[in-house]
């Protein structure tokens, strides 16, 4: 405890040391970061407050949303059919089918791909496997059973990369599935998640006995704290990342690390559990008490990682963040952003001028458990920072205008901002450039739901 106080203390001195060139001309091809990322301190710790070691919800109503956690994430293995498929199917050729698209060469696709996938998904087979399975690595669940992007014009700003169209969710390693049927290549599935749907790689899952099921229920849980922890066996064999949000059993504990289950696939495509050993500073019990102090830990852990639009490349987009924090509280969200912004109690902001959305958000807000919503994007609100709001959110970037033409000043990652990043840039898009101007509602999560 006193070393991670040292180095509190240590990251806090740095926050306000000047960016050296950074207020300079960008390079080509590079953008300068925006002034709050210079000024305002990166680190969620600097805005404590109070009694941080005080629980933001009461432990009673913790564990109701924990029970109603544990519902909706084992449902995929309580199901016998698809709840989804023909109609996500439907929508994503309806939605695409006027539009060629473009590949990873940023070339437009042939006139018969989208025909070609759509065979692949062999449609007429939904419901035909109905089998339960688990992911045995982190993987994506897509809309086509291809790995490859289908992105809108890039030279429209906010279009081409990383906007990859059939990019629907990231998944965590270890989560439980629900197999509708194989593509007609053998090599994709149609999986249901507990909050979205689409094809995953058939080996990145392995599918469940009743035995493997039955195991794996029975044991506490725990969760991963930190992004980027490599998992390896007994023997030393690596198996996959765990990431903030990872949640694994544990077979049992001790007083600095966890042995914990590991899903993998067998030669005959079924899953076997492995085991290993973890430390507490990367993997905690499930769930993680909810308290300011437990927030900011977990914030810190995805501070400056990479956006990636549904997921894509293993980054998050602003949902997947917040998503991913309070999966470790027990606190279960669905994947969209303006699905998060209906999960607790709800502010609108709508009508009102900038002036009175702050005053709203400082008066009303919970620091480290309100969320803030505009259309397409959600933000975490850590507190105030010489008298203004300030948020972590993870953006792709600013909208910018310059000689008529919509651009971007790419941010490309989570950070912590006041409500107006970038106003200082001389072709911020006037009226639409500022979050502020767009914010439509709070949310406050846990208690009263």
């Amino acid at each position: 405890m006193l070393s991670r106080i040292l180095l509190l203390i240590f990251l806090l001195s740095l926050s306000f040391i000047p960016v050296a060139g950074a207020e300079g001309k960008n390079e080509p091809g590079t953008f300068a970061e925006i002034q709050d990322v210079i000024s305002l301190p990166q680190n969620p710790f600097f805005y404590l407050s109070g009694d941080y070691n005080k629980r933001l919800i009461s432990e009673e109503d913790q564990l109701d949303h924990v029970e109603e956690f544990l519902n909706l994430y084992f449902s995929p293995w309580e199901q016998s059919l698809p709840r989804h498929g023909m109609d996500v199917q439907n929508w994503i050729f309806e939605h695409l089918g006027n539009n060629r698209g473009y590949g990873e060469n940023l070339r437009q696709r042939s006139p018969g791909w989208l025909e070609k996938q759509k065979d692949n998904a062999d449609l007429q087979a939904f419901g035909s496997l109905n089998r339960k399975a688990i992911s045995i690595r982190p993987t994506d669940l897509r809309l086509l059973p291809t790995s490859r992007p289908f992105f809108h014009d890039p030279a429209l700003a906010g279009e081409g990369f990383p906007f990859d169209y059939l990019q629907n969710s990231g998944v965590h390693g270890g989560e439980p599935l629900f197999i509708s049927h194989l593509s007609k290549d053998g090599a994709w599935a149609w999986s249901e998640t507990s909050y979205a749907a689409g094809w995953i790689k058939l080996e990145d899952l392995a599918f469940v006995t009743k035995e493997f099921l039955d195991n794996w229920r029975s044991l506490p849980l725990g969760v991963f704290i930190a992004d980027q922890t490599p998992l390896l066996n007994e023997k030393g064999i690596f198996r996959f990342m765990g990431n903030t949000g990872t949640i694994l059993p544990i077979k049992s504990r001790g007083i600095t690390a966890n042995r914990i289950l590991l899903p993998v696939r067998a030669p005959d495509g079924n899953a076997i559990a492995e085991e290993t050993v973890i430390d507490r500073e990367h993997f905690q019990v499930h769930p993680f008490p909810l308290t300011a102090w437990n927030t900011a830990l977990v914030c810190e852990s995805v501070m400056d990682t990479p956006y990636g639009w549904g997921g894509y490349l293993e980054n998050r987009d602003c949902s997947a963040t917040i998503r991913d924090i309070f999966l470790t509280f027990g606190i279960w969200l669905p994947r969209n952003s303006a699905a998060q912004a209906r999960s607790g109690i709800t502010l609108s902001l709508e009508g009102l001028d900038n002036e009175d959305k702050v005053y709203g958000l400082l008066r009303e807000g919970i620091p480290f458990i309100t969320l803030v919503h505009k259309r397409g994007h959600v933000m975490l609100y850590l507190g105030q920072y010489r008298g203004r709001p300030v948020i972590l959110h993870n953006t792709w970037g600013i909208r910018t205008l310059r000689k008529g033409k919509e651009g971007r000043h790419i941010i490309g990652k989570t950070v912590i901002t006041t409500l107006e990043p970038g106003k200082e840039l001389e072709d911020l898009y006037p009226g639409k450039g500022l979050l502020i101007d767009s914010i439509t509602s709070l949310t406050l999560l846990g208690g009263i739901r």
